[in-house]
């Protein structure tokens, strides 16, 4: 069984009209949301760095659709929800395989660090599938929510990146992300040195800066010339020694502007390669 997960278009709108329609998802929704084929078109053209709608595919054909949306940039927090499946393809736990491609999605390849999850206190179907691909059970909102003529809980579930196996250099590159937005958001850079070695060093292909050696010359070079725009992160991989990512900047969130290569050693990074494409 070939599962794969993408960002929605404008060509899945029908389909997710259709799907949200259906009276065995429909039920299980959160009320307040608005799901005829305005309400979808509006969520397909959301701002990708804000939240957005995934197509579940099964060897390449609409199966399904989870959506999810940023609720603290700072501290890496999303939320998660919509998870359904199209009839056609029930009973083939498509959704475990496809909630597990969305967290690795989320956390391991955009950086974010924690999912949240909240699903109505009568789902238990739902809450049963939350556990099985590995989110914890947090808490209860306790009537919560006045749905089908009476007051429902809400039960809260999340995931950290802790709970995947997510590379060490990996969650390094993330971090450093982290720590260089907050660097953009206040103006103090010192925080960004303790992230690199003694010896580390820092070059950028396609802008005529650089190259820096040492811990101190990358400091001086980011004092002397901070970056204005905050850092997010496409996709990640690792390439031998090295995490290699794709990135852009939060002024043109659609547009990846080249990627960033690091080699990390002892838990800080030894060699940063920023490229401009």
């Amino acid at each position: 069984m070939s599962v794969a997960i993408r960002p929605a278009g404008d060509a899945d709108v029908e389909f997710l009209v259709e799907l949200y329609a259906d009276e065995e998802v429909r039920p299980f929704l959160a009320a307040a949301g608005s799901y005829d084929r305005d309400g979808v078109l509006a969520k397909v053209a959301q701002d990708p760095e804000r939240g957005g709608v995934m197509i579940v595919e099964l060897e390449g054909e609409q199966a399904g659709a989870m959506v999810w949306e940023l609720t603290n940039r700072r501290s890496g927090i999303v939320h998660v929800g919509g998870l359904a499946v199209h009839p056609r393809f029930r009973g083939r736990r498509l959704a475990d395989e496809a909630a597990r491609l969305f967290q690795r999605h989320l956390i391991h390849e955009r950086g974010f660090h924690r999912i949240e999850l909240e699903v109505y206190g009568f789902n238990e179907r739902a809450q049963r599938h939350a556990e099985r691909v590995g989110f914890q059970h947090e808490g209860v909102r306790r009537q919560a929510y006045w749905r089908h003529g009476v007051w429902a809980d809400g039960a809260l579930f999340a995931l950290v990146r802790d709970d995947l196996a997510v590379p060490a250099a990996v969650g390094l590159l993330h971090d450093y992300v982290m720590v260089h937005n907050e660097c953009v958001r206040t103006g103090d850079w010192e925080p960004l040195a303790g992230w690199f070695t003694e010896d580390a060093q820092l070059a950028f292909e396609g802008v005529p800066v650089g190259p820096f050696a040492g811990r101190q010359e990358i400091a001086a070079a980011y004092d002397a010339r901070p970056p204005d725009d905050e850092v997010v992160i496409f996709g990640t991989e690792e390439s031998g020694a090295e995490v290699v990512a794709r990135y852009g900047w939060l002024k043109e969130p659609s547009k990846q502007a080249g990627r960033m290569l690091v080699t990390s050693r002892a838990g800080k990074i030894q060699k940063l390669i920023v490229t401009f494409e």
